[in-house]
């Protein structure tokens, strides 16, 4: 088990790398670990994360109050308590604004899980998350339900959260998100997207639990990503996941087809308003 120090160092070294990808900017961005006893470690507000040192980082409850620190609580640790009391088995708490991630959601494109056989392998399906005004409440209700299935997470227009069983884990599920978004975009820029089939599909998941990686929930959700005008079915070849008017917490794409001139725009212009943020 790691001490809090190592705790600490692991949390600095996360703000560079998260930073040096260009998935956070100033004071964007916000990530936490558990220590036990009910208590968080997490960065604060009003601190630039790529740029961290060992008494920036403050400790919090279970409630997101602080416990010891000299500075304060990010408006956003709402969103890492609702991760910890939705999956107790996990440790870590990732909240970033991966630009291609972000791209994506604001175009009303989804990413999906039909596309890669590693996204099947390890993030089953990256739902996108109800827009929520952000530091408000709305955030953290928006994934309240979909984080129970799901390590990975897009906020419409804002960022997304991953979570592990560590802060290192966290972090790769982010990297692998981010990697897979801008796969997609690529091969949209080439043209027509060729999702796997479902039989492939459903073959990934039972190679999957063969190899006794965890479960993780596979569905089309006619997300656009792939270009397809019609809904495909799930893993399993049965009919099409329920749409996301049964699933409130997970929006559905709406937006028929992207070109690629107009999403190669958004992708300039969201980086450019990430780096001038704050």
């Amino acid at each position: 088990m790691k001490t809090e120090y190592q705790h600490r160092r692991d949390l600095i070294e996360i703000g560079k790398r998260i930073h040096q990808h260009g998935w956070i900017s100033a004071t964007d961005g916000n990530f936490s670990v558990k220590l036990g006893d009910g208590r968080i470690l997490t960065t604060p507000t009003g601190v630039h994360k790529g740029y961290l040192e060992m008494e920036d980082l403050i400790i919090v409850d279970m409630e997101g109050k602080k416990i010891s620190g000299s500075r304060e609580p990010s408006s956003e640790i709402a969103l890492h308590v609702i991760c910890y009391k939705q999956r107790p088995e996990i440790n870590a708490v990732i909240h970033a604004h991966p630009t291609f991630c972000v791209a994506f959601s604001v175009a009303g494109v989804g990413l999906a899980a039909c596309l890669l056989p590693e996204v099947v392998f390890t993030l089953g399906s990256i739902p996108t998350a109800d827009y929520a005004p952000p530091t408000t409440l709305q955030v953290p209700k928006s994934i309240e339900l979909p984080i129970k299935e799901y390590d990975a997470i897009i906020l419409e227009r804002h960022g997304s959260v991953t979570v592990g069983k560590d802060i290192f884990s966290a972090y790769n599920t982010l990297e692998r998100m981010e990697h897979v978004a801008e796969i997609t975009y690529h091969a949209r820029q080439l043209g027509s997207v060729k999702p796997l089939t479902d039989v492939q599909v459903s073959e990934l998941v039972k190679i999957r639990s063969g190899l006794g990686l965890p479960d993780r929930k596979v569905g089309c959700n006619d997300c656009n990503a792939c270009n397809k005008h019609s809904m495909c079915g799930n893993a399993k070849g049965e009919k099409p996941a329920p749409t996301m008017a049964a699933e409130p917490p997970v929006r559905r794409s709406i937006m028929p087809n992207v070109s690629p001139e107009l999403l190669e725009l958004i992708t300039r212009e969201v980086a450019r308003e990430m780096s001038a943020a704050k």
